[in-house]
């Protein structure tokens, strides 16, 4: 088709090759923005970590604020998980609103040039009377 002069087939060779498999990687690279914005990997290596690591030494205290400087800590652990928890369901959230906008786009993108000619055609048939 290289060599093809008519343009309504390079155009549909285009669409549906080079065009398609742009869109294709377009939406690849911005579910892994996506990814990358919501920081997962990082979520999920410190899900147990104290939230902006935010620690109490225990050296040097009474047992009683031992234990006061313990609930601390795992207050703050439990702060972190909950606030990586909320990124990570928000990420899940977004990814799968992405997912269905992608599914509609892909659909889109295979009918828009059928359904482009088909008003032409049924635009001229009105405009001419047919």
């Amino acid at each position: 088709m290289e060599g093809s002069t008519n343009i309504g087939l390079l155009f549909f060779n285009w669409w549906y090759k080079e065009a398609y498999s742009r869109l294709l990687s377009f939406l690849k690279l911005f579910f892994a923005y996506l990814y990358d914005l919501f920081s997962i990997r990082l979520c999920f290596r410190t899900l147990f970590s104290p939230w902006k690591r935010d620690q109490i030494s225990y050296q040097g205290l009474s047992l009683q604020q031992q234990f006061q400087v313990w609930t601390l800590n795992l207050s703050s652990r439990f702060i972190g998980a909950f606030i990586k928890l909320f990124t990570i369901l928000t990420f899940l959230l977004a990814s799968l609103v992405f997912t269905v906008f992608s599914i509609i786009v892909i659909i889109f993108w295979f009918i828009y040039p059928v359904c482009l000619i088909a008003l032409l055609i049924i635009g001229f048939k009105y405009l001419l009377g047919v």
